[in-house]
């Protein structure tokens, strides 16, 4: 997801974006959960309709649900118009949607059913039947920016009947509630009328959620106006008459704008933590994304000394985690060693401190290694979002234990990816967000050449973690693994992640109470609701 962030370093208009994992993301995003959406029941229900809800992006949205990935810019306006299969909720439970029931078939996550809940329609009228959701699940395949990584394992999706959906894995998939939820999108079902003309997908909606997208009221790269969709199914939901996307790209401003009451609400990032405390703003905040830097060659094709594990642990140690967050976010990052994130599955609070800053134990491992001088490494990192501002922060300590960079910093995504890709960087400052690790390991801990791990490293042991995990049907028992992939991963030092940063989620006096955060997510749009 996309959200704005920086310390004063950054500047008043730095900020941080998502992209497609399958396409080489640079930063996967925080993601949003929706709270009080279940039928009839939650905060929502009983509630007054407000006029007008006013919330700002930080840029131009994608309303094609399938393009869209992560960034919040567009998920903030998808999930206005297209109802998912499924809601997770903040605290990762999930709930039915489009689908009153879902689950596994087997005991090997292979097999996920969804029965779909009777009489629902899009906002066009149509039904929202098993062949439509087949068919919108289907393209999801053919053209979602995710598709080969996330749904890479789906083999076949199937109507045996008119309410049913039957999704076949080629192997286990543990992250299908997930997947087909409103977090990722790619359970977001898109109308046959929609399917028709996809070019229609970027002006358009043609969904079954609790608006639609009035054009003649959008100014696109502007704001966005939707209205209340009149065969919306659940009623509770609607909690608005009319719902309105500005683009505010700048945080503080934003946070003006919600505090002369010209914008309800919007997700903002540590750049604006001091204008909205300042302010007063009633909001909430979640660690939500993952910074650092990536040890890519750790087969020291080259760079050498990198090849070396206590060479990679010895870079861990020289990073001072807690300098480094506080200087550049503030109260709003927390130090980590650990790619994990509170509230996922391989989350271990015992890896926050896996590799404390200890510079003279880093300068015995380099010793120990026969890099006693220590030695010069080419970085790679990306000018934009901020995350060269962390990687210059790590540079610099580790020019202490006698660790030189080469730095080479590009200024758009594209250059970004081929370089990281090139093969010529052995390391790389990245950021990356919330996922769970089923879905963070095809980046992270899996052989696939990818920009978190361009040379292609593979680990035994790593692979039969990942692959007992993914199969095991009990959620306490698959976490364990999980967490043990996620130590090994720490203890083959392949990153050296630096902090947690957080997203934020401001609200004006217009609106009520704001749900709670959730570890790694914030409540999305459709939980705010107007004030008593």
């Amino acid at each position: 997801m996309s959200i704005r962030f920086a310390g004063a370093p950054l500047g008043r208009r730095s900020r941080w974006a998502a992209f497609p994992v399958a396409a080489a993301l640079l930063l996967t995003a925080c993601s949003t959960a929706s709270s009080g959406s279940g039928e009839g029941s939650g905060k929502g229900s009983g509630t007054s309709v407000g006029d007008t809800l006013t919330y700002a992006v930080a840029g131009a949205p994608t309303l094609d649900p399938y393009k869209a990935n992560l960034d919040p810019n567009s998920s903030t306006n998808i999930n206005l118009a297209y109802a998912a299969l499924i809601r997770m909720n903040p605290d990762r439970t999930f709930t039915g949607d489009l689908a009153k029931s879902f689950g596994y078939t087997d005991k090997k996550n292979k097999v996920f059913q969804l029965k779909l809940r009777p009489g629902v329609k899009f906002a066009d009228g149509t039904p929202v039947d098993a062949a439509a959701v087949v068919a919108s699940l289907k393209h999801f395949r053919k053209v979602g920016v995710n598709a080969a990584s996330w749904g890479g394992s789906i083999s076949s999706i199937t109507a045996p009947d008119p309410s049913t959906v039957v999704i076949k894995n080629s192997t286990s998939n543990p992250v299908m509630p997930m997947l087909m939820s409103q977090a990722l999108l790619s359970g977001s079902i898109i109308s046959p009328a929609g399917l028709a003309d996809p070019s229609k997908l970027a002006k358009e909606t043609f969904g079954a959620g609790p608006y639609t997208l009035d054009p003649a009221a959008t100014v696109p790269n502007d704001h966005y106006t939707y209205t209340a969709n009149p065969n919306y199914w659940n009623k509770a939901q609607q909690r608005w008459k009319k719902v309105v996307v500005r683009i505010i790209p700048d945080g503080n401003a934003t946070v003006q704008a919600i505090q002369t009451n010209q914008v309800d609400a919007a997700i903002v990032g540590p750049d604006a933590g001091s204008a909205l405390t300042a302010a007063g703003l009633q909001h909430v905040k979640a660690g939500t994304a993952m910074m650092g830097m990536v040890l890519a060659d750790r087969s020291g094709t080259i760079a050498a000394p990198l090849k070396d594990v206590r060479v990679r642990q010895a870079l861990n140690h020289a990073i001072d985690r807690a300098a480094v967050a506080k200087a550049i976010f503030g109260d709003f990052a927390e130090p980590t060693s650990q790619t994990s994130i509170p509230g996922y599955d391989g989350y271990s609070k015992a890896l926050d401190t896996r590799y404390p800053y200890d510079r003279a134990q880093a300068k015995s491992l380099l010793a120990d290694a026969g890099y006693p001088n220590g030695f010069t490494l080419k970085v790679e990192t990306q000018g934009f979002f901020g995350i060269n501002v962390v990687t210059q922060a790590v540079i610099a300590q580790w020019k202490k234990i006698g660790v030189k960079v080469k730095l080479t910093t590009d200024a758009q995504p594209p250059q970004w990816i081929a370089n990281v890709m090139s093969g010529k960087f052995p390391v790389t400052g990245f950021g990356y967000g919330a996922l769970p690790t089923y879905l963070s390991a095809q980046n992270f801990m899996l052989p696939t050449p990818n920009p978190f791990n361009p040379f292609g490293t593979g680990d035994k042991k790593l692979n039969q973690l990942l692959t007992k995990a993914a199969a095991e049907p009990d959620p306490a028992k698959q976490a364990a693994v999980y967490q043990q992939a996620t130590a090994r991963l720490s203890e083959l030092s392949w990153f050296a992640p630096v902090a947690r940063v957080a997203g934020i989620l401001v609200v004006g006096d217009r609106l009520g109470d704001i749900d709670k955060a959730g570890n790694g997510s914030l409540p999305d749009v459709l939980s705010l609701r107007p004030a008593a």
